[in-house]
């Protein structure tokens, strides 16, 4: 599982930085990247598909997909509309559009739909290259006051720092 290979600009995801493994641990490792706001590219997840994210078919299991539009919908979403909080997944909807193989690498787009003052709307896409795999539908609930920030999940900047260093 070490050969994920993620395009240019993907940071690994370390949702449990010193603490035990918690579910998103042991599902594999997601990426993220983050481009210029406004853009369809603002918050993009990513993952490579190994073995163990695969249906005894071969393709990448629905269960794995949802897990992965869940995280877009709240991640991204909450990263579009500036809520840096946990937003716990109200209701979910999703299409399967088309498989995903062993190997491919798949990625995450969410679109906010509407917020109100304690919810919030999102469509959310996946997809392996060009070809969309996965649509889904979601609302989670904004909390309000402080609210729980999302764990203590971080972007991996290990493999960014030691690049940079070794450059200079």
């Amino acid at each position: 599982m070490s050969d994920d290979n993620p395009p240019e600009g993907f940071l690994r995801i370390d949702f449990d930085r010193d603490r035990p493994a918690t579910f998103n641990t042991h599902i594999g490792r997601l990426y993220c990247k983050r481009g210029p706001k406004g853009t369809r590219d603002e918050f993009v997840m990513g993952f490579r598909v190994h073995p163990h994210m695969c249906n005894p078919a071969g393709g990448l299991h629905g269960g794995m997909m949802m897990t992965v539009s869940d995280l877009v919908g709240t991640m991204g979403g909450g990263t579009l509309v500036g809520v840096a909080k946990f937003l716990p997944t109200v209701s979910m909807t999703f299409d399967f559009v088309a498989p995903a193989q062993r190997g491919d690498w798949v990625e995450g787009r969410a679109e906010v739909v509407r917020q109100t003052r304690s919810l919030l709307f999102t469509e959310i896409s996946l997809t392996v290259g060009e070809t969309r795999i996965l649509r889904a539908s979601q609302i989670a609930k904004i909390p309000s006051g402080e609210g729980q920030t999302f764990g203590k999940a971080r972007l991996d900047r290990g493999v960014e720092v030691a690049a940079k260093g070794s450059a200079t």
